[in-house]
């Protein structure tokens, strides 16, 4: 039996579409696959259309120290499909830090259910919280593999340095060093922002990043409100694709003989055999991204305004939580980014209005007869 834990603590980046389609994936290849859902907010459990399960048949109550609440693993297994099972998730996992308080080990109370567990799967995915607290400190315990989704955005490092910090806290305390994996997800072949991107990670994690690559695929999100994996969904699509090549990908390096794969990502290619190599560090990505990666301070002077938000060729000309200014105290707007060297267009958003930024000079003409502002790396 092999354990995989799905983890970052940057929310958006494919995390739990990750853990869904490649359960889906191996368990098409006739393996019996098992998914715990380890995040309170029960996205894998949603998007399986496993959240109306009994309460009492949790992935909460088979850690619970409380013994009224306890249940055994068994007991909490539901089925999804031909060889793929779910322990689904409760929103009351958010408590069982509080509950192990005291408890000395706690943080490999997971690891110890599944071992004594006498499994048939051939794999275990768990999918992790979107934070770096007790439940996935729980799960990169109980994992021989940390497969760590890098969407290819603006934001996309933050939190990787604080992770694979924590891989070395459980290495130096418990002795324990599970294999972790990058994996490039939401990969936009259009934007050059997204190829340089993937480049500077690849270069960064070399061997320890999968060849294959997610790409944007509105088919995932689909299959996701459907219910259903991508494969399921639509197996010719660029999705089920991708995820087909990513578990043939896992197998390979886990020395699993497998059949030939069903369909071809036309972005993957297959990853050569593991070579020992020394993971990085939390200092040492900070370290090998600081020559490649600028912080840039977006700053906007507008004491009345209620919102704004900065867009560009860095984030798709997006607006969202990621790209909203903070306001500070004199009134005005900042925003802090990390990247690469390179040529940007952007525009701030203020109160739904879209402008130039006053403090920059540099601009040049759109498509829409108005300017964008400029700025070089």
């Amino acid at each position: 039996m092999k354990t995989i834990a799905i983890a970052n603590q940057k929310g958006g980046c494919g995390k739990t579409t990750t853990a869904i389609n490649v359960s889906t994936a191996l368990a098409a290849t006739g393996r019996k696959i098992l998914l715990i859902d380890l995040d309170p907010q029960g996205h894998a459990s949603f998007g399986l259309r496993a959240h109306h399960l009994p309460t009492d048949a949790s992935i909460y109550n088979v850690l619970t120290d409380n013994p009224e609440k306890r249940q055994s693993l068994d007991h909490c297994i539901a089925n999804v499909s031909l060889n793929f099972d779910i322990v689904p998730s409760n929103i009351q996992l958010s408590t069982l830090e509080q509950e192990f308080k005291d408890k000395e080990g706690a943080v490999s109370e997971l690891h110890r259910q599944l071992s004594s567990y006498p499994s048939p799967y051939e794999y275990i995915i768990i999918d992790c919280p979107p934070s770096l607290g007790f439940l996935t400190f729980n799960a990169l315990r109980a994992a021989d593999r940390v497969i760590l989704p890098i969407d290819m955005s603006a934001f996309t490092l933050m939190g990787v340095g604080k992770l694979l910090g924590m891989v070395e806290l459980i290495k130096m305390k418990i002795g324990h060093v599970p294999r972790v994996n990058a994996l490039a997800t939401l990969f936009d072949k259009r934007t050059t922002y997204s190829q340089s991107m993937l480049e500077e990670v690849r270069a960064f994690f070399k061997d320890r990043m999968f060849q294959t690559v997610i790409r944007l695929n509105v088919a995932l999100k689909r299959a996701v409100s459907e219910g259903v994996s991508i494969i399921d969904f639509d197996k010719a699509s660029n999705g089920a694709r991708d995820y087909t090549a990513l578990c043939h990908e896992i197998l390979k390096l886990d020395g699993v003989e497998h059949p030939e794969r069903p369909v071809a990502s036309m972005v993957s290619v297959q990853a050569a055999r593991e070579q020992d190599s020394v993971m990085p560090t939390q200092e040492g990505l900070e370290k090998s991204f600081a020559p490649d990666f600028k912080e840039v301070t977006f700053a906007v002077e507008a004491p009345a305004a209620n919102e704004i938000y900065v867009a560009g060729d860095f984030n798709d000309w997006k607006i969202g939580d990621e790209s909203r200014l903070v306001r500070r105290e004199n009134g005005c707007w900042e925003k802090r980014l990390g990247l690469p060297h390179g040529r940007y267009r952007y525009k701030f958003v203020v109160d739904g209005e879209w402008t130039t930024d006053a403090k920059n000079q540099e601009r040049e003409g759109n498509e829409f007869g108005t300017f964008n502002s400029v700025m070089r790396i």
